[in-house]
């Protein structure tokens, strides 16, 4: 009786973990270029503690 619990648990662990592994999106693949290029991370260049802060009207020259 030991016996059949413990083949039942372990085709049940083996479907779960096959039906996960086959869920998940494969992560090892190639993302295409037109993609890498539009994921590009945003800067930003803050001032320094010790600077003062600027406002936009000052950081823009006059015309």
């Amino acid at each position: 009786m030991l016996d059949l619990r413990l083949v039942t648990t372990a085709l049940a662990m083996l479907m779960a973990l096959m039906t996960v592994a086959l869920a998940e999106p494969a992560k090892d693949q190639v993302r295409p270029v037109a993609q890498a290029a539009e994921a590009r991370p945003i800067r930003v260049i803050l001032p320094a503690p010790w600077e003062p802060a600027t406002t936009q009207a000052e950081a823009t020259p006059a015309k």
